[in-house]
């Protein structure tokens, strides 16, 4: 494709199916993406320095829009966002090999912007505690639904839940529970590595190391009745497996055909007479057979359609709440609680880290102390 006669706007659909992830493309994410591209598109559209396609697209083309999105009636986290994702999609354009370079990224193109100096602790996502009631209730009540109606096959129903619970409750990282495609260590928690009568969970963690982790009273029966329901083989299934019937299919078959020594007919006898999850997880246990963890991708994408069919959405550059937002969330309310030493172990970081990641907390307690202190010192 030849970048000096293409339409800046041509490759838009290509873009969002690729961030779709294989699925139908009507998360959030995808329409806060399409709708910041659409809106630079138009601006595109209307500036009389541009014909629109990649050949007149430069530095002073991004410097141009910032200017105008700051001209508008928006917040400046609605801007930065706004141009992220404008500069994302330019990012892909450049891979795609349409563009040299993403000239939205030159400092001369971004200084119009609002400042974000990263000294802002409160900046980035943490799960309110009306997220966490939203969300809670919305997978409470699918759940509760589902044993309903489908008894011992609400196995995704009851996974999901327990999810969203340890994410609100724990304060862990998701890549200490989920499988980290870039790590061959971190394969996700495994059943062996929880106890529910302890309240803990041994995840590795970001320091390399082995850590306990608590699960809170909150967590603990969600994760219970999960157990209960998807009846795990050993102690090495993953707390959280994938449900990809594609992927749970290729494991059957290569554990039948490697372990078992089935012939390949045998095995496609077998695996076609499989209806869904259920059926799979059956063979799957009668055979002592593994399935896979789902990965941080997954787990996103898993939060991003929950948020979708709740009804929440985020004003910020997710759209959802999204997993680090729970671990975030978890830290405030310890922070407010309990302190900043009590917050530091939950988290499994330093006091020191902790204060500087909450300091608009403390900021904030100071100033009204401070204000009292005033006010009873000038009566």
């Amino acid at each position: 494709m030849n970048s000096e006669s293409t339409s800046v706007a041509a490759p838009l659909e290509q873009f969002l199916q690729s961030k779709s992830k294989g699925g139908d493309g009507s998360g959030n994410y995808r329409r806060n993406l399409e709708r910041s591209v659409d809106d630079f598109l138009e601006w595109l559209e209307a500036d009389p320095h541009s014909d629109g396609t990649f050949d007149e697209v430069n530095e002073r083309t991004f410097r141009r829009y910032a200017r105008d999105l700051t001209g508008r009636e928006l917040k400046p986290g609605t801007i930065r966002t706004y141009y992220a994702n404008v500069s994302a999609y330019i990012g892909w354009c450049v891979r795609e090999g349409l563009l040299e370079a993403n000239y939205a990224q030159r400092n001369v193109a971004k200084e119009p912007l609002p400042e974000n100096d990263g000294r802002r602790s409160g900046d980035q996502q943490a799960w309110t505690d009306k997220d966490r009631t939203r969300i809670t209730r919305y997978v409470d009540e699918r759940a509760h639904n589902a044993v309903d109606e489908k008894g011992f096959d609400a196995i995704r129903e009851f996974r999901d839940r327990a999810i969203v619970y340890v994410l609100c409750y724990s304060g862990v990282r998701g890549g200490e529970i989920f499988a980290d495609p870039k790590d061959d260590r971190r394969n996700g928690l495994r059943w062996a590595d929880v106890s529910l009568e302890d309240r803990k969970m041994t995840v590795l963690a970001k320091k390399q190391n082995w850590s306990d982790r608590s699960l809170t009273k909150q967590s603990v029966n969600p994760m219970s009745r999960y157990k209960k329901i998807l009846d795990p083989a050993s102690g090495d299934w993953p707390v959280f497996p994938t449900f990809h019937l594609p992927t749970l299919y290729k494991t059957l078959r290569t554990g039948l055909r490697d372990e078992h020594g089935w012939t390949p007919e045998k095995i496609e006898t077998t695996v076609d007479e499989l209806t869904g999850q259920h059926d799979v997880f059956e063979v799957l246990r009668e055979y002592k057979l593994i399935p896979p963890s789902i990965n941080t991708d997954g787990a996103r994408r898993i939060m991003q359609r929950l948020c979708e069919d709740a009804e929440i959405s985020l004003d910020d550059k997710h759209g959802y709440l999204a997993p680090h937002g729970g671990r975030r969330g978890a830290g405030e309310v310890m922070v407010r609680q309990r302190g900043f030493t009590a917050a530091a172990r939950l988290l499994d970081n330093s006091e020191e880290v902790v204060r500087k990641s909450y300091s608009h907390i403390e900021a904030k307690e100071m100033a009204r102390d401070a204000g009292d202190a005033f006010a009873e010192h000038d009566t």
